[in-house]
């Protein structure tokens, strides 16, 4: 499968302009509680082998129950749960029912950074894509955030990618766009561009390989005064390059990724 399920992105909502009074900056930070999220993922590509070019498209379908809870003043414990999970292309609907009712849990702060995560239990390769990708559902933002606020960050560390670990870099930048109503509930809109760079080595099917990647990522999420994650969308440009190393053959992924995340009322 061509290689995009490394995270979960994020997501189209329909959004009207509020007609009530601006937000105001007001220590926004997660809210204890139980929701619900819909994701759906378009990808189309093309990948470059030896062997030819092979356009293709990938559908991924996703429902997840994300439990957020306090432990301490600084620290929250995001529990995600994968209640369904569909991918479709032309090559068929592989089954991956084994999965549905994985539990991954994160450590994370009151506005989201993630502090440690915790594999679901068992071996299959996929669970540790999707571990990846529930770590960070949850956008990270500025307590203080208002309308018009600005910031950057970056952030480091090894993630499982192709099934190799890589070395990664994200790059963020942040801008509060202005309040707005997502199906009734106030929120802030924040804008995020992100550029993400990946490399590492390893085997794969016994052979040794090298991997790049870098994916430059735009969208929206909204979060409420009170601190509820309603959603957002993202569009993601992705370029992958796999070296098998005894061959010295390179394989190139080009994808484009149109995702959005729904909040389930």
């Amino acid at each position: 499968m061509p290689a995009r399920l490394h995270r979960l992105p994020a997501a189209l909502v329909f959004a009207v302009p509020l007609l009530a009074a601006p937000l105001r900056a007001q220590g926004v930070e997660y809210a204890a509680g139980v929701t619900r999220y819909r994701l759906m993922t378009t990808t189309k590509g093309t990948q470059t082998s030896p062997m030819g070019n092979q356009d293709f498209q990938i559908d991924a379908r996703q429902q997840l129950t994300v439990n957020l809870a306090t432990q301490t003043k600084d620290t929250m414990v995001a529990t995600v749960t994968l209640d369904s999970l569909s991918v479709t292309s032309a090559q068929g609907a592989p089954d991956l029912s084994r999965l549905l009712g994985s539990k991954f849990i994160t450590y994370i702060s009151p506005t989201g950074r993630v502090y440690s995560t915790r594999s679901a239990n068992g071996t299959d390769p996929m669970l540790a894509q999707v571990t990846e990708s529930a770590a960070r559902f949850l956008p990270a933002y500025r307590r203080d955030m208002k309308a018009g606020m600005t910031w950057a960050d970056t952030t480091t560390g090894k993630v499982t990618q192709q099934g190799l670990e890589v070395d990664r870099t994200i790059i963020s930048s942040y801008t509060v766009l202005a309040d707005t109503a997502v199906a009734g509930e106030t929120a802030f809109k924040v804008e995020r561009l992100s550029t993400v760079k990946a490399a590492g080595s390893g085997s794969a099917q016994g052979s040794p390989i090298a991997l790049e990647s870098v994916t430059t990522s735009s969208g929206v999420f909204f979060l409420t005064p009170k601190g509820k994650y309603l959603g957002g969308r993202q569009n993601d440009d992705i370029a992958v390059k796999i070296t098998i190393l005894a061959q010295g053959a390179e394989i190139t992924i080009k994808q484009m990724a149109e995702s959005r995340i729904e909040a389930i009322r």
